[in-house]
């Protein structure tokens, strides 16, 4: 699920258009077709579930073949959020995505070509095909990944350092074409920044409304000698103020990815023994500081075993990894992040996952069969009432032990 919502004016003239995502797809796929100049193919279309990963859209496996011509590989996400959610929480993701696809990747490709960037340097960017940008129709095409042998990691097992680390690397080029977009296009970047810019109100409904729900709940997820810290800590605290203060741009103010967790990750391992790992669902890219997607991705991620034997170290890695990709770009790291301003930024922003945990892990770890099914009625309450399970309190339990073991609850 998607954290991040953008506002926006529902055109009443579409409530009531609202098709089948098949049908929708079928028709973007029938112009892509033909700019691809097939002449009579054979068009095989599959719907996949994403068993409780996704809730916005509905998910297709596309493949395009010819006699004569390579089979064509498409991915397609076709958005589903109905009239009742674009109301309570309104949403621009789709908006979002299809300018990260049509826009911002292409820019960044271009960055990489321009510093001439090593292949095996690079932010790898899925391969963008079309859209359709009708409110209610949203759609994106995309290559399909899956098809050479990607995949994603499964949510209800807690991360390891290989997978781990190599999902930072992908991170830390993401950021650091981030900022040397911002220092190459200063006015452009301005205006992507004001476009993208953190909606403030939209996201406080869903902390506001996570926090009612949940904090209870995470209190009776804790172990007996830290019910009452968390409870103090949260009462005390923890407000509205407080955290979305953690997302407003800090000492470097650049994109963010937004929803960076192994559900939107897709990685391969290759012949060779290496992993490669792509970021992909761009639809809540916004403006802020790299932390958030970092520590967003360790606490959506890994359980207290993988933190207490590596979260210190992922932080160091995540830095010289960031490094790494600006000096590949042409920037001297400390120039533009010196090392002792991010372990202040780290300080400050750690209480963010704790947060994270009690907000999101309800939905992140929800059993398959108890997932809300993908009809476009979903709406935020939908949401908020997922069955709690078993995983959920193990997870929460092992970030609260961190937080009393580092002194923060």
């Amino acid at each position: 699920m998607s954290v991040y919502f953008y506002i926006y004016d529902i055109n009443p003239e579409y409530t009531n258009n609202m098709s089948n995502p098949e049908q929708i797809l079928r028709k973007l796929l029938g112009e892509i077709i033909e700019n691809k100049n097939y002449k009579d193919p054979k068009l095989n279309l599959e719907q996949i579930s994403t068993g409780g990963a996704n809730y916005t859209s509905q998910l297709f496996i596309v493949t395009v073949s010819e006699p004569g011509n390579e089979d064509l590989q498409l991915f397609a996400k076709v958005g589903i959020v109905g009239e009742k959610m674009r109301s309570q929480m309104p949403v621009l993701i789709y908006d979002i995505e299809r300018y990260a696809y049509k826009e911002l990747l292409g820019k960044y490709e271009s960055i990489q070509n321009d510093h001439q960037v090593p292949a095996a340097e690079r932010l790898r960017i899925p391969k963008f095909y079309g859209y359709n940008p009708t409110v209610y129709e949203e759609t994106i095409v995309l290559e399909n990944l899956a098809a050479k042998g990607f995949t994603t990691y499964d949510r209800f097992k807690s991360i390891n350092w290989e997978y781990a680390s190599k999902s930072v690397t992908s991170m830390a080029k993401f950021h650091a074409l981030s900022i040397v977009y911002s220092e190459e296009y200063p006015e452009e970047y301005k205006r992507v920044l004001d476009m993208m810019k953190f909606q403030v109100d939209a996201i406080s409904i869903f902390i506001r409304e996570g926090l009612k729900k949940y904090q209870n709940i995470a209190i009776a997820a804790a172990s007996e000698n830290n019910k009452s810290k968390l409870k103090n800590y949260l009462e005390s605290k923890v407000s509205l103020d407080v955290i979305v203060n953690f997302y407003k741009p800090g000492r470097l103010h650049i994109l963010c990815h937004g929803d960076y967790r192994p559900s939107n990750l897709m990685h391969r391992e290759n012949k060779d023994g290496t992993m490669e790992v792509i970021p992909v669902d761009y639809q809540t890219i916004h403006t802020g500081t790299p932390l958030t997607d970092l520590i967003y991705f360790i606490f959506t991620g890994s359980d207290e075993e993988f933190r207490r034997r590596h979260f210190w170290d992922l932080l160091d890695y995540y830095y010289r990894e960031l490094c790494n990709a600006l000096r590949s770009l042409g920037r001297n790291p400390r120039n533009v992040y010196p090392e002792d301003e991010f372990h202040h930024d780290v300080k400050e922003i750690l209480p963010l996952g704790l947060v994270i945990g009690i907000i999101l892990l309800p939905v992140i770890t929800v059993e398959t069969e108890d997932a809300p099914a993908l009809d476009g009625e979903i709406d935020l309450d939908t949401v908020l009432n997922t069955k709690i399970s078993s995983s959920y309190v193990e997870r929460m339990r092992g970030i609260i032990n961190d937080y009393a073991r580092w002194d923060i609850i």
